[in-house]
């Protein structure tokens, strides 16, 4: 099925398609560069936010205690936002899977034998501001509230608190409450605390009963605490004794050496790594030599918003994805190869997937030094998701564009397609007017003036049909020109057969044998009409099968113009022939038989007296020979059709009454031809007259 302008146009127009595809290889190339890229920036951010902590000795004195019982420390975890004190842990799920467990090994008091549904809990600390966020997660099967008639607050489930306070005090508080609800603790001698004991505000919460226990959200202000703080949960299950039976603690808190210790990131740290400024997608975590968290600021995820179209990238670059499960949010030890050699004073950077391998982290840690010790370190850490989304948004963006640019660029092939196919369909529509149904030519120019090549094949059409209107011209003057050379002789014959049918037939009858050589003169010219109608034909088929021999042009010209100057004694023959020789490769009885021509039909229109010249010279690798005669000038419309076949502009017949078909100047062209030359006729600028001009190939080494 042969394809239109207009669809051609189109499928070539889909090549442009090869410019995003291009542009995509080069942005996938482009990967490794943006990995270095992310990599130095967070080197960089790790090395500046460590400089800034760099001999800061005083912010890392209450971490460093290098002889921690890390069973009962306390990490109070970072929080963004803060606690409402409701019951509801809402605010604090993503730190419950950091959340201790608190049972059997954890015991400090027990009566018979301890079943963990009787008592156990999850506990977990957290830090917003000047404030300490305690939750516990008590699993307790009997809920027994404490009396509101009875005199002591350690008859009924109760949670214990114990601290060292900054004035290096101990300070003991108890929460009992009477029902589920807003509570209040006590500040207690010990704990056997009674209703005489004082109420401590600034320590309160929320306890709200559950169906297999109850929940304890409590506040207290970070500046009643010292180094150590403990917990511990009482138990009383006999509502007649009202005896403790079991009591679980975070560690023993009998007496201060026997607490744990609390590790409360320093507020310092944060303010300073907060005045520094946050990235959107990257979180900073300042280490102590234990790898415990002394401040995180920041976050991973970030809202990316969706590209236009995203939809139809995704098959070719996955999306960046936000809901990847971060292991390490809520973390208080951060660990990790980077982190260890960051730790013996060598910063180090590490790309690692998330657990569920829906997006690439690679964090850079710096070393923090006091002096030439290594205090602790900085960890900066990204995603990889910008790399992404830079990779998506510039695909994207590509796509876009050239989706836009193939729309436009196919619109204005398609306008310049149809606009194509008009003018040639114009083109067509003229051309087909110009022929009729017989052949004949009715308009020989077809209108164009584009300088495009429509233009110029419209201008071809145009030469094409005016060398059809004269050939057909020609074609119409042929048979005229026929019949009036053949209906003279035809006309003597018919005349002198008619008067020797009137004449009686004698012997000696002169009038008889003149109408008899009448007779023969009418059949002889007959047959010369018919004997130079078949000459062209004749010579066209003998160049067909004619061989081409070296031969020097200046010999054979020299030989015929001494024969013209015996065939024509009356005219006179002026010659100027170069001496050198010129060689060329052809026949030179085809030369001569042109020249023949030539010097003919200059005798029959040189005036009388006039010399004809014949000059032969050369002109770089081409021989020009010039036959010019003196006499009447050539129609100008003639010029161009004067070798063409039987094309005469003779007007009257010459002396020796021959017929002239026009052959002559049409056979000197199948010769010229033949030897790949060129001829021309034109007027002579010097005198009235004529000039033709042959110019004839020669071989190169003539023109040594």
């Amino acid at each position: 099925m042969s394809l239109t302008i207009r669809s051609k146009v189109l499928l070539l127009s889909f090549t442009l398609f090869s410019i995003p595809y291009v542009g995509y290889e080069y942005i996938r190339e482009m990967e490794t560069y943006l990995r270095n890229n992310l990599e130095d920036a967070l080197r960089e951010a790790a090395r500046t936010h460590a400089s800034v902590l760099n001999g800061r000795v005083e912010l890392f004195n209450r971490s460093l205690v290098d002889t921690l019982s890390e069973e009962s420390l306390l990490f109070a975890h970072s929080f963004k936002n803060p606690i409402k004190l409701d019951g509801v842990v809402d605010e604090w799920t993503d730190y419950l899977e950091q959340a201790e467990y608190y049972a059997d090994k954890h015991i400090l008091k027990n009566q018979g034998i301890y079943d963990p549904n009787s008592l156990s809990f999850r506990h977990i600390l957290g830090k917003y501001r000047q404030y300490l966020y305690a939750l516990f997660i008590i699993k307790d099967q009997r809920l027994i509230y404490r009396d509101a008639r009875a005199l002591r607050l350690d008859r009924s489930d109760h949670i214990q608190i114990m601290m060292q306070q900054p004035d290096e005090m101990f300070g003991r508080y108890l929460i009992a409450p009477s029902n589920s609800g807003w509570v209040n603790a006590y500040k207690v001698d010990n704990f056997m605390g009674d209703l005489t004991s004082v109420i401590e505000p600034r320590i309160h919460g929320m306890w709200l009963e559950q169906t297999d226990g109850y929940l304890l959200e409590i506040r207290i202000p970070l500046n009643m605490i010292g180094d150590k703080l403990g917990f511990a949960i009482a138990d009383v299950d006999d509502v007649e004794t009202r005896e403790v039976k079991t009591l679980i603690g975070t560690s023993a808190i009998h007496n201060i050496d026997t607490l744990g210790n609390v590790f409360i990131p320093s507020p310092d740290i944060e303010q300073i790594m907060q005045g520094l400024g946050t990235t959107t997608g990257r979180r900073i975590w300042v280490l102590d030599k234990q790898h415990r968290v002394l401040s995180r600021t920041g976050d991973l995820r970030q809202n990316i918003p969706l590209h236009p179209l995203n939809k139809l990238y995704t098959f070719l670059l996955p999306p960046a994805s936000e809901n990847f499960r971060d292991d390490q949010a809520g973390v208080s030890h951060l660990g990790g190869e980077e982190v260890n050699r960051a730790l013996l004073g060598e910063p180090m950077t590490r790309w690692r997937s998330t657990s569920d391998d829906q997006a690439v982290i690679v964090s850079a840690a710096h070393p923090i030094w006091v002096g030439d010790q290594v205090m602790g370190a900085v960890v900066v850490e990204e995603t990889s998701n910008s790399i992404q989304t830079v990779q998506r948004q510039a695909i994207a963006s590509l796509f876009n564009r050239t989706i836009v640019l193939f729309l436009i660029v196919t619109i204005m092939l398609l306008l310049f397609s149809n606009w194509l196919s008009f003018r040639l369909r114009n083109l067509r529509n003229q051309a087909e007017k110009a022929i009729d149904s017989n052949g004949r030519v009715n308009v020989s120019h077809i209108d164009c003036s584009a300088s495009d090549e429509i233009g110029d094949l419209a201008r071809s059409f145009s030469s094409i049909l005016d060398k059809l209107q004269h050939y057909n011209i020609y074609l119409a003057s042929m048979a005229s020109r026929l019949s009036h050379e053949l209906r003279t002789p035809l006309a003597v014959v018919r005349s002198s057969l008619e008067n020797l049918e009137q004449e009686p037939i004698a012997e000696d009858s002169n009038e008889s044998q003149i109408y008899i050589e009448r007779a023969k003169a009418g059949i002889h010219r007959l047959n010369t009409i018919i004997t130079r109608l078949s000459e062209a034909t004749r010579l066209e088929q003998a160049l067909q099968h004619a061989e081409k021999e070296i031969f020097d042009l200046v010999e054979v010209i020299s030989s015929c113009v001494a024969g013209y100057r015996l065939i024509y004694p009356d005219n006179i023959f002026r010659c100027d022939i170069l001496h050198a020789p010129l060689m060329m490769e052809g026949s030179p009885d085809l030369i001569a038989q042109m020249l023949d021509k030539l010097v003919a039909n200059a005798v029959d229109f040189a005036e009388k007296d006039t010399p004809i010249r014949i000059q032969l010279s050369r002109e770089k690798n081409m021989a020009r020979l010039e036959i010019i005669n003196r006499g009447a000038l050539l129609p100008i419309e003639m010029q161009e059709r004067l070798f063409e076949s039987m094309v005469s502009v003779r007007s009257q017949p010459s002396s020796k009454k021959e017929p002239h078909l026009g052959l002559g100047l049409y056979i000197v062209r199948l010769i010229v031809d033949y030897h790949e030359g060129i001829v021309r006729a034109q007027n002579n600028r010097e005198a009235s007259g004529a000039v033709f001009s042959i110019w004839l190939p020669m071989l190169l080494h003539s023109q040594n």
